[in-house]
């Protein structure tokens, strides 16, 4: 009897796992890193007893994460005669068809396809407007038929114009995209990014209905609401996988923790007229059985102003807005609403007629911002300066104290991707997947609390 050594991936591997996984789900990944640095390491052919204990995966996820990356021309079979093997039984062997570099680009170029095509399953079929639909969106194919890019991700015309309307000025939450701009990310998926922000997610999508704006970011419920009235708009991937809306209050308003959602009973609820938070803050209260046990209060500006005016006992924002307060000496309590009703948050949507149209443009966007995802989780900080830039050059006359530090961008971006970026389906799919139950459960819960039509 003889013993084997066998290469293990490890915590130091992390890195590069994770930059693919971002394109693939996280055992695909795995499976696709282990092959692309035991072929820089060890001469002989990688069979499924170096997968298996190279990776930690069993059998099976090894079998259907390279029969994925196979189809995705991202990995080659071959046979082998391994001294151990019975006589006439050769085993299978895996190798990468590129390079560590060419094979992370080939990824998010494919996953921008993937998108696409479970875009086009959900849309094809209803789903985000409340109808079954189902895609898997592995195809290797493009979405239209077109030619995949170059090995290297980049394709040889000119790059395409794409604008970009956001549903804020510029934050944290949008270090992905900057990211990306940073690095040339765009640009080497073959598209010229061009980013302009508004105020409000409803803003956001009426550029992109009107034609104004290509892509849109704008909050899950607001889209809804608008496929729902035949507004001609097609999720196209998801930002991050949980809304991150809170109700907030100050300690001194309650006088003990705010903890539960049966301490509103008698408060007044401030929320901001015509936006996402609003509606999802509604929704949130349909859920409940306070019903007009509380009182919805409008409030114009920033809503903390209206909590420490004493004009709302609690206010609806975004997980970091009681940041602000915090950072001011105040003690805060927040309930997070996704925490009682996860929904998605933040989405990428465009025209019908873009959706059509433009795939080639649009893969390469979604290509390009699954890499500025992983670039901006690696390391936030060329994103976090390029934000602020950009806040400071759109605000030139309109400093503000809360106006946050580069620092703080990093460490609220990191936040926002641990906190609400994951799930299921990003785990099995990658950055961006979007699946037809989810959207579903959203139009049927506004259907239900007559929130789907707006007022």
């Amino acid at each position: 009897m003889h013993s084997r050594s066998f290469w293990v991936l490890d915590d130091a591997d992390g890195r590069l796992v994770a930059r693919l996984a971002a394109g693939l789900g996280r055992t695909a990944a795995r499976v696709l890193a282990y092959l692309l640095l035991r072929a820089e390491r060890e001469s002989d052919p990688t069979t499924t007893v170096h997968l298996r204990i190279g990776t930690g995966c069993n059998r099976p996820a090894i079998s259907d994460a390279t029969a994925r990356l196979e189809a995705l021309d991202l990995l080659e079979r071959s046979s082998v005669r391994d001294d151990d093997a019975a006589p006439g039984r050769p085993q299978t062997a895996w190798q990468p068809t590129a390079g560590v570099e060419p094979t992370v680009r080939r990824v998010y170029d494919r996953h921008g396809q993937a998108l696409l095509e479970q875009a086009a399953a959900c849309h094809t079929n209803g789903a985000a407007n409340g109808e079954d639909g189902d895609g898997d969106g592995n195809g290797a194919e493009s979405p239209d038929g077109s030619e995949q890019l170059d090995a290297d991700g980049t394709d040889a015309g000119d790059h395409p114009l794409v604008t970009l309307a956001v549903n804020w000025r510029p934050n944290a939450l949008h270090a992905p995209i900057y990211a990306a701009l940073e690095a040339g990310w765009y640009e080497t998926f073959g598209v010229d990014l061009r980013v302009d922000h508004c105020d409000g997610s409803r803003r956001a999508l009426e550029r992109v209905r009107s034609g104004a704006a290509d892509v849109g970011i704008a909050g899950a419920a607001t889209v809804v609401r608008a496929r729902a009235a035949d507004e001609p708009v097609v999720p196209i991937a998801v930002c991050y996988q949980r809304a991150m809306t809170v109700l907030y209050t100050l300690r001194e308003v309650f006088g003990e923790p705010f903890r539960s959602v049966a301490q509103l009973e008698g408060r007044r609820i401030g929320m901001p007229p015509s936006s996402e938070t609003r509606l999802l803050g509604r929704l949130f209260l349909s859920q409940t059985a306070l019903g007009d046990g509380v009182r919805i209060v409008d409030t114009n500006g920033e809503e903390r102003d209206a909590l420490r005016r004493g004009d709302a006992d609690v206010v609806t924002g975004s997980f970091s807005d009681p940041r602000a307060l915090e950072r001011r000496g105040e003690r805060v309590d927040v309930l997070p609403l996704a925490d009682h009703f996860p929904i998605y948050g933040p989405t990428l949507i465009v025209r019908e007629e873009a959706f059509a149209e433009r795939r080639p443009a649009l893969r390469g966007m979604l290509a390009g911002t699954t890499a500025g995802w992983v670039a901006a989780q690696q390391d936030a900080g060329p994103a976090a300066e390029r934000i602020a830039a950009r806040r400071d050059e759109d605000r030139p006359d309109a400093r503000s104290e809360d106006d946050e530090s580069t620092a703080r961008i990093e460490a609220e971006f990191a936040e926002a991707a641990a906190e609400f970026g994951g799930s299921d389906a990003v785990a099995e799919h990658g950055w961006g997947w979007q699946r037809e139950a989810m959207w579903d459960r959203l139009r049927t819960a506004l259907a239900q609390a007559d929130l789907l039509a707006e007022p």
